[in-house]
């Protein structure tokens, strides 16, 4: 034998012994001293394959994955037909986000061995990076055929099918791995997405939660938990601004951010966060819809003309963006073009109910009541009001009922009530056969006002009626063209006794005017509030001689009203057995002894002028006044416009000449 044949087999032997001494070392834990003998391997003999493939996986338990790599990579070419290399190399690989050659890897071991069920596993993995989502979907599913206890990748089969929209074969598995090894970070963020799909909100976001209070850095559990509580109706900020400190230049989720905080009626920051979205992507015409849409309820018409004209440049037929820049013209004075847009909108997006519902009240405002009744029809699947209830019983399209009973019902809020109830007494002249459904608290008076109709609250299933109709389609049945036939003054009709009860009361205030007030909302978005005013505003009126002031609103306001009085010594009157919100049969009887009542856009004006009192409303011209100067709802109700400035405070000097004149009998 020659000495250089010895000397070979002499460093194989050293280089063997020295990988037997670390093995058990490497199998302890006890890395650093496993690394030093497999070193010593290598040195000794330098394209030794197991101690360049065994010191590649210490490197990967350590998080060196480039040198895993590249030391099993070495161990691959000295020895090419060992399955573990290629299935440790792919792994390797797959951790450096380097999918397409982890894949190649990881088909390399499979070949050589099958079953192979951590191959498979990260094959999956692999595809699943690269897109391939199906395929990567039975790669996992050999994993499980060759060990069905492997809970990593029944994790990672659950969420690719999850991915694949799958949400529900994905739950139960994602259940099973995580009950045997509750550790799975990913598969329980899949899980919560899930169950978010599956419409398990509470659990979804409780289950992200876990995912983040043990990965505060987890991004995507982040952005999840806010797109479920801003779809939700809630607070989504602090979601959002947590996933933003994570990817601060996501613009998707800049842009996401701005729509919670527009929802919250947080307006200046919504118009940040949709500034840094397109700074972001300035080719990103959603973020560039959004900022104009904030820029319009800032006042800034203009502006928001601009960058909708700019979010269609981005992308043609962009719905949305023609909706909003239609309503930017609106508030240019511009209803041409505003309609323009609007049908351009539905032209591109038959769907797009919010461009018909805002055409439909631009139509009513301008008088065009056969257009803009058909186009309101839109109205629940707008967004914009409270969505249909539901029914197990057909809507009623206007044929001939042929012996079929009709179901009206309620629908928005008790202004709604008010104003649609209006047309109850032609409805029911023509339909005697009806069941009217209104708020609770209405009951009393409706039946009280429709004696020998059946009158109740909403019912679930109702089984006494054949058809329904909701109140706001009323007025494209009975309403189609100007002028539309007035209704009845006062067709609510209070308790008499009650109504004597606070006659007594009002008398005790003395000679003089009794007339009731209401300044403001509880409601009060960026979008509504220059239809509302301060009660200070009101301070002209309130000084008049000969004026009992009576508060109308609904909400108390006992600080701000205690604050007016002191400041101006006028009193406001009220009572406290009296509540407004709860009590509605009280409130119209105490309404049904003004001598007239002022109010902002409200119910309680609604309601008053639907008692017959009446009603000098301040506001705007909007489209419930059906293209005339009066709101024809409402016989005895006057509208009384402001000159100019935004807000509708220019109204009340207007009021307080009125109510002079009316004071010295000229009105």
């Amino acid at each position: 034998m020659s000495n250089q044949r010895k000397s070979g087999n002499s460093a194989a032997a050293t280089a063997a012994a020295l990988i037997g001494q670390a093995v058990p070392l490497h199998q302890a834990g006890r890395l650093p001293e496993a690394e030093a003998l497999y070193r010593q391997a290598i040195a000794t003999q330098p394209r030794q394959p197991d101690a360049l493939h065994l010191l590649g996986m210490i490197a990967c338990q350590t998080g060196r994955f480039a040198e895993a790599a590249d030391l099993i990579g070495q161990a691959v070419a000295a020895k090419r037909d060992v399955p573990d290399y290629h299935a440790n190399l792919a792994y390797a690989l797959q951790a450096l986000g380097r999918s397409v050659e982890a894949e190649r890897a990881a088909r390399n071991a499979l070949r050589l061995r099958r079953p192979f069920p951590e191959a498979a596993n990260t094959l999956g993995n692999a595809l699943n990076a690269q897109g391939k989502a199906a395929e990567a979907a039975e790669a996992y599913r050999a994993a499980l055929r060759a060990r069905p206890d492997y809970a990593e990748a029944e994790g990672n089969l659950g969420a690719v099918l999850r991915s694949l929209g799958r949400s529900a074969e994905a739950e139960p598995l994602l259940r099973h791995a995580l009950a045997a090894n509750p550790a799975m970070t990913e598969a329980r963020a899949a899980l919560g997405l899930a169950l978010l799909d599956l419409g398990h909100a509470d659990e979804g976001e409780a289950t992200l939660r876990a995912v983040l209070a043990r990965r505060p850095d987890h991004a995507a559990a982040a952005l999840a938990l806010a797109g479920s509580q801003q779809r939700r109706g809630r607070d989504a900020e602090p979601a959002y601004r947590r996933y933003l400190t994570l990817q601060p230049t996501d613009a998707e989720g800049w842009n996401a951010h701005g729509l919670a905080l527009q929802a919250a009626d947080r307006i200046g920051p919504a118009a940040d966060a949709f500034a840094r979205a397109v700074r972001l992507a300035p080719d990103m015409a959603e973020a560039m819809t959004n900022l104009g849409t904030i820029r319009r309820l800032q006042g800034q018409a203009a502006v928001s003309a601009e960058l909708q004209r700019r979010a269609l440049d981005l992308r043609p037929g962009y719905a949305a963006a023609h909706t909003n820049l239609a309503l930017a013209l609106q508030d240019l004075g511009d209803d041409a073009g505003a309609e323009r847009e609007f049908t351009n909108a539905l032209d591109a997006d038959p769907a797009q109910a919010l461009a018909r519902f805002n055409r439909a009240i631009l139509r009513l405002r301008q008088g065009r009541l056969a257009d803009g009744w058909e186009d309101y029809t839109v109205r629940f699947e707008s967004g914009r009001l409270r969505p249909r209830r539901p029914f197990n019983i057909p809507e009623w399209e206007g044929s001939e009922l042929a012996g079929r009973r009709l179901l009206l019902w309620a629908e928005q809020g008790l202004g709604d009530e008010f104003m649609f109830g209006a047309i109850l007494p032609e409805a029911l002249s023509r339909f005697p056969d009806a069941i009217v459904e209104c708020e609770p608290r209405l009951v009393p008076l409706f039946q009280r006002s429709f004696p020998g109709t059946t009158v109740r609250a909403p019912t679930r299933r109702p089984d006494d009626a054949d058809c329904h109709l909701p109140f706001g389609s009323l007025p494209r049945l009975l309403w189609r063209s100007a002028p539309v036939p007035p209704p009845p003054a006062g067709w609510l009709k209070p308790d008499p006794e009650r109504v004597a009860a606070w006659r007594s009361r009002l008398d005790a205030l003395g000679p003089g005017l009794a007339v009731g007030i209401a300044w403001t909302s509880q409601r009060i978005t960026t979008e509504r509030r220059q239809s509302y005013t301060q009660l200070e505003e009101w301070a002209p009126l309130l000084r008049l001689p000969g004026i009992h002031a009576v508060s109308l609103q609904y909400d108390g306001r006992e600080e701000e009203i205690a604050a007016v009085e002191e400041r101006f010594g006028r009193p406001i009157h009220r009572w406290p057995d009296l509540d407004q919100i709860a009590d509605l049969e009280g409130t119209a009887a105490l309404m049904a002894n003004l001598d007239l009542a002022i109010t902002i856009a409200s119910s309680a004006g609604e309601m008053a002028a639907a008692l017959g009192v009446p009603v000098w409303r301040l506001g705007r011209r909007d489209w419930t006044q059906l293209g005339t100067a009066v709101r024809p709802w409402f016989p005895t109700m006057r509208c009384i416009h402001p000159d100019g400035e935004p807000g509708i405070g220019g109204a009340i000097p207007k009021a307080v000449q009125m109510l002079t004149r009316l004071s010295a009998g000229d009105l």
